[in-house]
């Protein structure tokens, strides 16, 4: 079986990161994060995300700085709570998180419209309508 190396380098306006996927760019990780809850500012942002991705497998405990920077980023992933532009942490090798989600393809149905807006059938408070009196 072949294995391949792929060198990541993360680049912050504070730090540059080399290959955070070995001892040594987790260990330079880890001492960048001793002061620092996130990559960049005081709040979860972009760059947070970016180096979360380039990290491909679950810190361990011995670097306790980036396990808990990774588990409370991955905690605020799960409910959507990374709210900050960033500063543009740049990971070589791997494609920027996508700004906007692509927009669903317009339907031409005038049918299926009007039966999506034909809310008489909608018993928002229990009572009966017109038609089953």
């Amino acid at each position: 079986m072949l294995s391949t190396f792929v060198a990541i380098r993360v680049r912050t306006m504070a730090a540059t990161f080399y290959n955070l996927n070995s001892e040594a760019g987790l260990k330079k990780l880890n001492e960048y994060l001793v002061t620092r809850s996130y990559i960049t500012g005081y709040q979860a942002s972009k760059d947070d995300i970016t180096v979360y991705v380039a990290i491909s497998f679950v810190p361990s405990s011995e670097y306790t700085n980036v396990s808990r920077w990774y588990f409370h980023i991955d905690a605020l992933l799960r409910i959507s709570g990374v709210s900050g532009d960033g500063k543009g942490v740049t990971v070589e090798g791997f494609a920027p998180v996508a700004e906007e989600a692509p927009e669903a393809p317009a339907t031409n149905d005038a049918k299926a419209d009007a039966e999506e807006d034909d809310d008489d059938d909608v018993d928002l408070f229990g009572e009966e309508t017109e038609e089953e009196k």
